[in-house]
């Protein structure tokens, strides 16, 4: 049989009360609680309880502390399960604790994974410029199921996703300028995979985009490269040399006749 001895308010935390008891070896500090668990067990001095009556109340005030806790946490943004989970874990909660606190939340309204995956979609959309893929991905490590995903990526129209595509495509095409229209189709492909969006929203956004170089342009573009690789080849036979800046040029999505334009060229700037 455990007494307890005595009450007495924490000095950092006036709600919390230090709960001192003795179980026939003198006084010492049992445990602390809240003011609501003080009150739910009608907690006081002189009271004797046996230890599964004490395990009790200890799990009443664990519970108490992890839902106030979620509340704060909430009252911030709204979350997901497991980013509840993952912040009552930090705390060292058991996960009996956290899932009957979860649980909780649930019935009272404060986790709605629907809505939280609604928001997180409509807010994406409207301040960047992600595809369906990257936010898909984002909610998956947020713990949102694929069919919540799903019915709340509807939002996101297609007609939204080529015009973020193409803005991201307008965005990259004048940093491409050293690259010929081939490159820079791939490149602008590449940077629309990477970004989360389908190969038909990839297809429309591309063919929407102007991003041909004229020849003038697409022959500037290549003399930077074939100075490059210029420096490389220099000291192979001549025919040898054409051979191999022919090759790697090709390989940068010129046309062959343009780089024969370019090999003279060449010539003549050295002669």
């Amino acid at each position: 049989m455990t007494i307890i001895t005595k009450i007495q308010v924490q000095k950092l935390n006036k709600e919390r009360f230090n709960i001192y008891t003795d179980s026939g070896k003198g006084e010492e500090y049992s445990f602390s609680v809240d003011a609501d668990t003080l009150v739910k067990f009608n907690l006081k001095k002189g009271m004797s309880f046996e230890q599964f009556e004490l395990e009790e109340i200890i799990h009443a005030d664990q519970l108490r502390k992890a839902y106030l806790a979620s509340i704060v946490y909430l009252s911030r943004m709204m979350r997901t399960k497991k980013e509840i989970e993952q912040y009552l874990l930090k705390q060292e909660h058991t996960n009996d604790t956290i899932e009957t606190t979860i649980m909780r939340l649930e019935e009272e309204g404060y986790i709605n994974e629907s809505k939280y995956a609604d928001s997180y979609v409509r807010t994406s959309v409207n301040t960047s410029l992600k595809g369906p893929t990257i936010i898909r991905n984002e909610l998956l490590t947020k713990g949102i199921t694929k069919p919540v995903i799903e019915n709340s990526l509807k939002q996101y129209s297609m007609e939204s996703q080529v015009d973020h595509a193409m803005q991201l495509c307008q965005k990259k095409i004048a940093s491409f300028n050293r690259y010929s229209t081939a490159q820079k189709k791939i490149k602008l492909e590449d940077l629309l995979r990477r970004k989360g969006f389908s190969a038909s929203i990839i297809s429309i956004a591309i063919e929407e985009t102007n991003y041909q170089s004229d020849e003038d342009e697409e022959l500037s573009a290549l003399l930077v490269h074939a100075r490059k690789a210029k420096r490389k080849f220099d000291g192979l036979s001549d025919w040898e040399y054409k051979q191999k800046m022919k090759s790697a040029l090709f390989r940068k999505g010129f046309s062959i006749e343009l780089i024969e334009r370019a090999l003279q060229f060449l010539e003549e700037e050295n002669e």
